[in-house]
């Protein structure tokens, strides 16, 4: 999923205003002295590098797995951010908004949720 592409009805929903501002405040922070989206896709995907807390746990079509790392050389603007994921001994490559971190209240939890609400800006 990239940029300004399509959002998926059930990410769609109007988010609390204190959760708008704090991830405005957050892809403000990955994507300062950027110009253009190139520059704010890349800006995104070195700040979800990071700050998130790899390996972590995940929710992927409703099936738990393990989150390992960013494909930095899968991702891209028309892609979007891609994420290697682990499941029953085999490594698989996701797109990284299609993934739910188990633990809500963690960094790596916030920092999915203000990506997926960049894709949709």
């Amino acid at each position: 999923m990239r940029k300004g592409q399509k959002v998926p009805a059930k990410l769609k929903k109007a988010p609390p205003v204190a959760k708008k501002a704090r991830w405005e405040a957050l892809i403000a922070e990955a994507t300062v002295d950027c110009y253009g989206e190139y520059e704010e896709f890349a800006g995104m995907l070195t700040t979800l590098g990071d700050r998130l807390e790899f390996p972590f746990a995940a929710r992927l079509l409703g099936e738990r797995v393990e989150v390992i790392e960013l494909d930095e050389r899968a991702s891209s603007e028309r892609r979007g951010v891609v994420a290697k994921v682990r499941k029953g001994g085999r490594q698989h490559v996701v797109a990284l908004a299609d993934v739910a971190a188990v633990e809500k209240d963690s960094e790596t939890a916030e920092w999915l949720a203000a990506y997926r609400y960049w894709l949709g800006r």
